[in-house]
C-alpha cells in the first residue's frame, strides 16, 4: 500500500507529463484532493483494497485528505508547480491511477467538487467528519465498477514495464537495455494517446510505435523513440506508397498521431 502523499506526487508528475505531451492546466490542491478521493474509490471497487491508509474527510468543498491538503496549502487556488519525479508504483496501481486521471482529470477542480457533492459518500457524511470507507466502497461498486478502462493502454504499460527489465544483449545481438527514466517518459506519453499503437523494443536502444500496416496500399506510421538524446524518427506512407521520413520531438508525437 502506498500513502496519499505519494499518490498526490504521482498525479502532479503525471499532469506535468500530460502538459508536455498533450494538453492540460497546472493541477491545483483542490483538484488533487478530488483525484485522491476518486482513486481511493476506484481502488476499493476494482481492486477490493485501500489505495492509501489516510482518512478522507467531508469538507465544505468535497472530500479532502487533510495532511495532503496542508502540504500544498501554500499554493491556494493556483496550480502546483512542484515537479516531482514520478514515484514508482506497483503495476496494477499505476494502471489504476492512469485510468483515474484519464476519467476524472478532464474536469476542472470545481466541476469535480460539484460532482462529489452529488454523491452519497460526501452527502451522507456529517461536515468535517471522516467519510467511512465502506460508504465509499459501496457507492463506487454501484456507480463506478464499470468505469471506462483502456485495455490496449494497460497492455502497453505492462509491456513497457517488461521492456524496462530487459538486460543488455537481450536479443542475442548486443541489444541495449533501457533506463527507468526513459521508460517512464514513454509510459507517460502512451497514456496521453487516444489511439494506442503496437509497440516494441529495438536493439538500437529505441522503442518503436506503429500504426496502420506496412502492406502495400495501406497507411502506415512508424515512430521510433531513442533513449539517447530522446531522438524521434517518423516513418510514414500513404495508400499511394508515398513515403516520408523526418525527425520530430517527443512533445510533437501526440499531434502527429492525431493527424494520422
Amino acid at each position: 500500500m502506498v500513502n496519499a502523499f505519494t499518490v498526490a506526487e504521482w498525479f502532479i508528475a503525471h499532469n506535468n507529463a500530460v502538459m508536455l505531451y498533450n494538453s492540460a492546466d497546472e493541477i491545483s490542491n483542490l483538484k488533487i484532493q478530488k483525484l485522491l478521493y476518486y482513486a481511493q474509490g476506484l481502488s476499493l471497487a476494482l481492486l477490493d483494497k485501500k489505495l492509501f491508509p489516510e482518512d478522507i474527510v467531508a469538507w465544505k468543498h468535497g472530500p479532502v485528505v487533510e495532511a495532503v491538503y496542508r502540504k500544498y496549502h501554500k499554493y491556494g487556488r493556483r496550480g502546483i508547480n512542484d515537479i516531482p519525479g514520478s514515484p514508482n508504483m506497483e503495476l496494477e496501481i499505476e494502471i489504476l491511477l492512469v485510468n483515474t486521471y484519464n476519467t476524472f482529470a478532464k474536469y476542472s477542480a470545481w466541476e469535480l467538487a460539484n460532482l462529489t457533492h452529488k454523491e452519497e459518500p460526501w452527502r451522507l457524511t456529517p461536515a468535517n467528519q471522516i467519510i467511512p470507507l465502506n460508504l465509499i466502497r459501496e457507492y463506487f461498486v454501484k456507480h463506478y465498477k464499470n468505469v471506462e478502462q483502456s485495455k490496449d493502454m494497460a497492455d502497453n504499460i505492462i509491456q513497457l514495464r517488461d521492456i524496462e527489465k530487459l538486460p543488455d544483449n537481450w536479443d542475442g545481438e548486443e541489444g541495449l537495455s533501457f533506463d527507468h527514466t526513459f521508460i517512464q517518459e514513454v509510459v507517460d506519453l502512451i497514456s496521453t494517446l487516444q489511439v494506442q499503437p503496437d509497440l516494441g523494443p529495438t536493439g538500437r536502444g529505441s522503442i518503436q510505435l506503429e500504426y496502420g500496416s506496412r502492406k502495400k496500399n495501406n497507411k502506415y506510421l512508424g515512430i521510433e523513440i531513442y533513449e539517447k538524446d530522446r531522438k524521434v524518427e517518423i516513418y510514414e506512407k500513404d495508400e499511394s506508397e508515398n513515403r516520408t521520413h523526418e525527425e520530430i520531438s517527443m512533445e510533437d508525437i501526440n499531434a502527429r498521431v492525431q493527424q494520422f
